[in-house]
């Protein structure tokens, strides 16, 4: 059982542990250090005194949903935690003394110039990130985007009218936490973005976000460790010793992995033992150091004065340079109470922490428009929560560095020191758990790894077997069967071809390659059913053994250089990447995008398989780069390819055809959203 360690108790450190329990709770025992008595990091959740039953969110705001593309895991959790959700909108702006609900107001009290500015600027973001971009954050693509190397300011400044990018810039800065020139266009943009439901809504959850992490802290296995500052890590042999505080003194434990879900500026005051890995992680460490403020202030109001004026959840003020004031009771129904919480962002919150509380709250009591003014004698009390420094203003670093970098910072002699946090995908709590995903699926591939892959790999290529599979792998194909006796347990035609209808929309004919053909048999088993199917194996024992009749159709050759013209192919069905070592897999992609037209069936090994199937058909035996389905689809995307299924109905009718193909046995693939990682489109016109 391998021991792994933790640091962080907030949402990040939460979520790897909950993660790493349910993909390999069986092969590893977690423990989570917490520096402070209290699990749940920025999940806050708080009442007044003077009014017990009323809560206010005094950290995150709120949560968001991707449901409409697809899988939403923080959603997906909250529900399997039983936690409900309530939504939220919000379309108002105030500038001045000018409350704006609708674009009604805006043409009325601002011009229908202003307007159509506001218009043209949305519609400018829109082109340059669709929703299926938004959603899928090809930020290879980002860091090539010109926008990348200008400022949000820039792009601002290219709107003709004053008022309409007043407008604009109070609207997003409390989301993009910095002043415009502080961050690229690229991630404002995708901030402006955020208002457009067919992007992303947002909701928080009934009874408190910190409802969230209360509920993960409730049910977790891991062993929680509270008021132990970790202060330092050193490699310690093949283990890593963590030196904490703890009780009055300083103590040491050994763990074979080591996670760090902690803020930038956290992870700052660690101490990292050894040239190599301190060097490493002072240069992730200044990748990401762009720090950006909350304020967050909430008072309690004897009644609710605003929403006879203003509607939705939230809205936005031009104030402290753009503040968004959310309307607690909404989501918190508090009798007759009303609730408002500031947020305040960027440099307007750096420089009032400053200030005392009392300060604060009578800037902001003082800051409402007249229309709101009788808010000021409605004031039963107020709370700051201060947020100095707790996200980045230019989340992901610039340019964003891929997967394993953000996650691994030291590879070659620290590879089970991990990192996780929201800073390295987009400052939301679902970034978080993306991190926290990602990095537990390093862990998990290699503990499977160790677990199941047979002794010595015999039947791994070689230069003994030409760099193909050794005999043994077809002759022995499954439980002592040939290849040709067991074929048909792994293989179904009609499966393949109801894939690519549903996904593609495609029917026979249609031309198809496979990659990884061993006898051949496939090509006739695909020429029943009309589809013109041609083959390419580089195992020369298996593929002499070629039915005669399909030979000008099966080719002995390499995956790495294949013999074929340019988009010669309309799809693509591979089982062979997986058996080829790492550093050929980026040319033998980039040959698959070469030769198809239209899209990729990756069927190949993955280390996110079910236990069970891996277990049952021993299926890491030969394999070389063993990886999950997200670290595959990261090798498919950096070499052109997109994802395949952008539409969750359509990825419920390829989950139900798989479903349907594995009745009566256990499925191959945990769940759909790893499936979904197994097809893949070329862009059209490349």
């Amino acid at each position: 059982m391998k021991r792994v360690a933790i640091v962080g108790g907030g949402p990040g450190g939460l979520f790897t542990a909950q993660i790493l329990a349910d993909k390999c709770g069986d092969l590893c025992q977690a423990t989570i250090f917490e520096a402070s008595d209290r699990l749940g990091g920025k999940l806050v959740t708080r009442t007044f005194k003077s009014a017990p039953m009323v809560l206010y969110e005094a950290g995150v705001a709120e949560l968001y949903d991707y449901s409409q593309f697809g899988s939403d895991p923080v959603r997906e959790l909250a529900e399997r935690l039983g936690l409900l959700t309530v939504p939220m909108s919000g379309d108002t702006v105030i500038l001045g003394d000018k409350i704006l609900n609708t674009d009604g107001d805006i043409r009325r009290k601002l011009g229908p110039e202003t307007l159509t500015a506001i218009d043209d600027f949305h519609d400018m973001c829109e082109r340059e990130i669709s929703a299926e971009n938004y959603y899928e954050s090809y930020w290879r693509d980002d860091n090539k985007h010109p926008w990348s190397t200008k400022t949000f300011g820039d792009i601002l400044d290219t709107i003709p009218d004053e008022t309409a990018r007043r407008y604009i810039a109070t609207a997003v800065h409390t989301d993009v936490a910095v002043s415009p020139h502080l961050t690229n266009a690229m991630n404002g943009a995708k901030n402006v973005l955020m208002d457009h439901d067919e992007y992303l809504r947002l909701y928080s959850i009934v009874g408190g976000n910190e409802r969230l992490v209360q509920r993960l802290a409730e049910t977790t296995a891991a062993e929680v460790v509270k008021n132990a500052p970790v202060s330092r890590v050193a490699k310690e042999g093949e283990r890593y010793r963590l030196w904490y505080r703890h009780s009055g003194k300083t103590t040491h434990r050994d763990f074979d992995y080591v996670v760090f879900a902690l803020p930038n500026y956290w992870l700052q005051n660690i101490d990292f033992d050894g040239r190599k890995l301190r060097t490493a992680l002072d240069a992730h460490l200044a990748h990401y150091d762009h720090p950006a403020h909350y304020l967050r202030v909430s008072c309690l109001f004897k009644e609710p004065f605003w929403r006879s004026k203003v509607k939705g959840s939230y809205f936005m003020q031009d104030v402290f340079g753009g503040a968004c004031l959310y309307d607690e009771a909404s989501r918190h129904p508090g009798k007759k109470y009303g609730s408002l919480g500031w947020l305040i962002a960027g440099t307007a919150a750096l420089a009032m922490t400053n200030l005392s509380d009392q300060q604060i709250i009578d800037r902001v009591i003082d800051s409402l428009p007249k229309p709101l003014a009788e808010g000021r004698d409605l004031l039963l009390e107020g709370y700051v929560q201060r947020w100095v420094g707790t996200v980045n203003a230019l989340p992901g670093g610039n340019p964003a560095h891929d997967l394993l970098q953000r996650h691994r910072p030291e590879p070659s002699e620290h590879p089970g020191l991990l990192t996780v946090g929201d800073y390295i995908f987009d400052s939301t709590v679902n970034a978080t758990y993306d991190s926290a995903d990602f990095a537990t699926d390093l862990i998990m591939t290699e503990l499977r790894d160790q677990k199941y892959r047979p002794d010595g790999n015999e039947l791994a290529p070689s230069a003994a077997n030409a760099h193909a599979l050794g005999a043994d792998y077809h002759d022995a194909y499954a439980h002592d069967k040939t290849y040709e006796e067991s074929y048909a347990e792994y293989f179904d035609e009609n499966y393949n071809a109801d894939l690519i209808k549903v996904i593609w929309g495609d029917k026979a004919p249609y031309k198809l390659l496979d990659v990884g053909s061993a006898t051949g048999i496939t090509i006739e088993l695909f020429d029943r059913i009309g589809i013109e199917c041609w083959g390419i194996e580089n195992s020369a024992h298996i593929h002499a053994r070629t039915l005669e009749k399909w030979k000008h159709r099966n080719f002995l050759g390499d995956v790495r250089n294949l013999p074929f013209e340019n988009n010669a192919f309309d799809y693509v069905y591979d089982t062979c990447l997986c058996y080829l070592p790492d550093e050929d897999l980026d040319q033998a992609i980039s040959e698959l995008f070469r030769v198809v037209r239209k899209g990729v069936f990756f069927g190949g090994i993955t280390s996110d398989m079910t236990k069970e199937v891996i277990e049952y058909h021993e299926l890491f035996d030969g394999v070389q780069s063993l990886m999950t389905a997200w670290q595959w689809s990261e090798r498919f995307m950096k070499n052109g390819f997109r994802m395949a299924i952008n539409d969750p109905k359509v990825l419920k009718k390829v989950w139900r055809i798989e479903c349907q193909s594995n009745e009566g046995d256990y499925p191959w693939y945990p769940d759909a959203k790893t499936m979904r990682m197994c097809f893949y489109s070329k862009p059209t016109g490349k």
